[in-house]
C-alpha cells in the first residue's frame, strides 16, 4: 500500500478503527479477522480528557507499566526507553504508540509500536513490542526507516503451535488519514502466517471516544477471547502443540 505522506508528517493524537485480520498457511489453512480501534498518542503528555488518563484510571488509561519488561524497577516507559536506547532527555522530543489503551482497566497487547522522535519532531528508533499470553514480552528495536520496512528475528515464543525461529518481515505506515500494518512470519524462506491491521483515523476528540466505548467496549476482551477460541480451533484441526521455552535473556533484541 502506497502512502502519499511519510510517518514522519504525522505527529496528531489520532483514532483507528478497521480490521485486523489472521491468516496461517501452514501445515493448513486458518484465518479470521475483527473489527478494532487503535490510539495513537504521545506517552509524555498528561490528557486533560475525563475518558483518557495516563497511570491513572478512566474508560480508557496508558499506563506505563502495561509495557516495557514485565519485572522492572522504574516504571517510567521514557526513562526505561531513553536508558536503554542511550539517549538524553535533550536529545529526544517524545515517544509516539501506536497501541490498545486499557479499557476499563483491562488490556492486552500483542504488539504495541512506539516510535521514538529528536528534537526537530523526526521519527529515529522504532520499537516494536509482542506480548504473549503467558505474561512474557519482547522488543524489538530498529533504527526508524522511511519505506516501513523491517525484518527482525523471532525471539520470543508467541503461539503454541510455532516454535521460536524464523523472523519477522513487518510493514508499518501510518499517517493522519489511515494506518496499515502487515505481519509476515516467515521460517526457511517459506511464509507460514501473516497479520495485518488497516484502519482508517479519527479524532481523538471526547465525543469519538465516547462512540468507540459503546461500539467496542469489549474490544480488549475478544482480543484475548478471540486468542484462546482459535487456538481451540487449531487444535482441533490438528496443530501441534509446541513446548514454551524460557523466554529470552534481554528484554530488548537491537
Amino acid at each position: 500500500m502506497k502512502l502519499r505522506k511519510k510517518i514522519s508528517d504525522h505527529c496528531e493524537d489520532k483514532l483507528f478503527t478497521g480490521i485486523v485480520s489472521h491468516s496461517r498457511h501452514k501445515p493448513f489453512k486458518h484465518s479470521f479477522k475483527y473489527k478494532l480501534t487503535y490510539f495513537w498518542f504521545n506517552i509524555n503528555n498528561s490528557y486533560k480528557s475525563f475518558l483518557f488518563k495516563k497511570n491513572r484510571f478512566s474508560i480508557f488509561s496508558f499506563y506505563d507499566k502495561d509495557h516495557g519488561p514485565v519485572k522492572k524497577i522504574n516504571t517510567n516507559l521514557t526513562e526505561y526507553f531513553s536508558k536503554k536506547i542511550g539517549y538524553s532527555k535533550k536529545e529526544f522530543k517524545k515517544i509516539q504508540a501506536f497501541c490498545l489503551p486499557r479499557t476499563l482497566g483491562y488490556v492486552f497487547n500483542p504488539i504495541s509500536i512506539f516510535l521514538l522522535y529528536d528534537n526537530k519532531n523526526t521519527p529515529k528508533k522504532i520499537i516494536f513490542e509482542v506480548s504473549n499470553t503467558f505474561g512474557e514480552r519482547h522488543a524489538y528495536l530498529s533504527e526508524f526507516k522511511q519505506t516501513g520496512n523491517y525484518t527482525l528475528k523471532k525471539e520470543l515464543y508467541v503461539s503454541p503451535f510455532f516454535k521460536t525461529e524464523g523472523k519477522y518481515k513487518i510493514c508499518f505506515k501510518i499517517n493522519k488519514n489511515f494506518v496499515n500494518l502487515v505481519i509476515f512470519y516467515v521460517v526457511k524462506n517459506t511464509k507460514v502466517f501473516e497479520a495485518s491491521f488497516t484502519g482508517k483515523s479519527k479524532d481523538m476528540s471526547n465525543i469519538n471516544l465516547i462512540k468507540i466505548f459503546f461500539k467496542n467496549t469489549f474490544q480488549n476482551l475478544k482480543v484475548t477471547s478471540g486468542i484462546y477460541i482459535q487456538a481451540l480451533k487449531l487444535w482441533f484441526k490438528g496443530a501441534k502443540y509446541i513446548t514454551k521455552p524460557k523466554e529470552p535473556n534481554n528484554f530488548i533484541t537491537k
